[in-house]
């Protein structure tokens, strides 16, 4: 198979599937390694396909594009991440993303996509893994999410209780 063919295959599939998927899925597929997969991506990506790298898999932007979303700054200690996350997908939110603003680098951006608390878990016990694995630690905790909610109401009430447990910068 030649290498356009997969890469319009890998994004008929990811346009068709239900949920992320990682490349190892995808590698095993074509039957090719995990960096071929990578780089079909980057390639799909720069050629204008709307792919989302998450923890869980790939998955297209359409597919998380529904609800209302606003960027929250936030600041806490890296101990306090999980009771962030819960925060958030208790009251129906999700995290979309992560930033912080590097003096170097300028805006380094994370993409989460984090709607469960088992979601939450799954990340927490990668970051635990790789204990430097968060971008906040980079600015003192200090970091902005993209929160997605239903309506604006729901939203409101997520940045109120951020708000009640010190997490919102102000």
């Amino acid at each position: 198979m030649e290498a356009d063919e997969r890469r319009r295959i890998i994004r008929d599939y990811l346009e068709q599937a239900e949920e992320a998927v990682v490349a190892r899925t995808l590698a095993s597929k074509f039957n090719v390694s995990r960096q071929v997969i990578v780089g079909d991506i980057a390639l799909l990506r720069a050629a204008g396909a709307s792919i989302v790298s998450t923890p869980k898999g790939y998955i297209m932007r359409s597919q998380i594009d529904e609800g209302v979303s606003e960027a929250v700054v936030c600041q806490h200690s890296p101990d306090d991440t999980k009771e962030e996350l819960y925060a958030i997908v208790d009251l129906g939110g999700e995290v979309i993303d992560v930033t912080v603003e590097h003096p170097i680098y300028g805006l380094l951006k994370g993409d989460l996509n984090i709607s469960s608390r088992l979601e939450a878990d799954e990340f927490i016990s990668k970051v635990q893994e790789n204990p430097s694995a968060l971008l906040s630690n980079l600015t003192e905790g200090l970091h902005i999410h993209t929160i997605k909610a239903k309506n604006k109401d729901r939203l409101q009430k997520i940045k109120e209780v951020l708000k009640s447990k010190g997490f919102l910068y102000q």
